[in-house]
């Protein structure tokens, strides 16, 4: 009788460990969480972006099935000039360039919301260095722009962001110009 009741207080003893280190873990995962400020853009509680760039209103190309419109595999391609800074003072610091295909049609969400694959590459003028940015997100049926933050993933990069990885906050603002918030990992 003393072995099983020593046996069930270890047991005991042992899963309560594990509860506590499972707590613990999911609080330190919550420090990076990604919260909206009071413009409603996202943004990180860890630290400052490490690069905030922009780029000029896109030059779309939008290319759909002669059937039918906005259907899974839908293809959109865009590029526009990489900038320093938003407007008139904006000086170009390379390309941005684009592409997204539709992968599903959500259409019992009442918005009519469609997901669409999205690849980026920021690809800065006389050097070799790039990031590559990659992500999914749903966009409302038919819109070709968002009107909200998204949050996409540096998949890598080349020259000076060789192995990159971290986060990109694209916003687009009021002015048709994008707002491209980058946290890289050390």
């Amino acid at each position: 009788m003393t072995s099983l009741f020593n046996a069930m207080v270890l047991r005991t003893l042992i899963t309560a460990s594990l509860l506590c280190l499972l707590l613990l873990c999911a609080g330190c995962a919550m420090n990076g969480k990604t919260t909206s400020d009071a413009d409603g853009a996202a943004s990180s509680q860890r630290s400052s972006p490490t690069l905030v760039l922009y780029n000029d209103p896109p030059i779309i190309a939008h290319f759909s099935f002669p059937e039918t419109t906005h259907a899974q595999g839908e293809f959109i391609a865009w590029h526009a000039d990489l900038d320093d800074a938003a407007g008139k003072g904006a000086n170009r610091i390379g390309q941005c360039n684009g592409t997204m295909m539709v992968t599903r049609r959500n259409d019992e969400h009442e918005d009519d919301r469609e997901h669409r694959m999205t690849t980026i590459e920021l690809d800065w003028d006389d050097s070799d260095d790039s990031l590559l940015i990659a992500g999914s997100h749903p966009y409302q049926h038919g819109a070709i722009q968002t009107d909200t933050p998204m949050v996409r993933a540096v998949t890598g990069g080349t020259g000076r962001f060789m192995f990159a990885r971290g986060q990109m906050v694209s916003t687009r603002l009021d002015s048709g110009w994008y707002r491209h918030e980058i946290w890289l990992a050390d």
